[in-house]
């Protein structure tokens, strides 16, 4: 499980958290060839419905060789098991239960819960095995930072990207 939070559900931010696991995966290792990242049909992850043209999300995932952006079939959410499994558990097991202070004990907060999803917690509908150990057993070779790549703050990273375009010029960028 890979957590990325920010404000609004948007495909600017969408394509950010691509930009951010797919650079994390690269860092530790992981080879994105002949990967599919899976998503359903949102306008954060495939823009407008009308698009003739792939969105944003898609060409950064698409920019690594070999890794493919699938979408499921309308209205099949049985495609999207495992996520919304994930999304019913860490709403049951952390958002419901901790409190927090401020932006930086939620981020810090949700490291934690992530290392214990993805390390510690057991899945009774995976033979009882954490992700890591699947991951493990699908690939062995691959780094246990992987199961660690932290919690990402959307926000906080668009706000470090515009700043750095913006400095030197008068030029006008676009946001993804």
């Amino acid at each position: 499980m890979f957590l990325g939070f920010a404000d609004e559900r948007s495909l600017t931010y969408s394509t950010l958290f691509a930009e951010y696991i797919n650079h994390q995966l690269k860092k530790h290792g992981a080879d994105l060839a002949k990967t599919i990242r899976q998503t359903d049909n949102g306008s954060e992850y495939i823009g407008s419905w009308q698009s003739k043209h792939p969105s944003s999300y898609t060409q950064v995932i698409e920019s690594i060789p070999g890794q493919i952006h699938s979408t499921i079939f309308p209205r099949a959410h049985r495609m999207q098991a495992d996520v919304e499994t994930v999304h019913n558990l860490i709403e049951a097991e952390f958002y419901e239960i901790e409190n927090f202070k401020n932006r930086r004990d939620f981020m810090n907060k949700a490291y934690s819960y992530q290392l214990f999803f993805n390390l510690t917690r057991t899945n009774s509908y995976k033979e009882n095995k954490t992700p890591w150990q699947i991951a493990r057993e699908k690939a062995p070779h691959i780094s246990v930072d992987i199961a660690k790549i932290p919690p990402v703050d959307l926000c906080a990273l668009l706000n470090k990207k515009l700043d750095l375009l913006s400095k030197g010029g008068y030029d006008v960028y676009s946001v993804p």
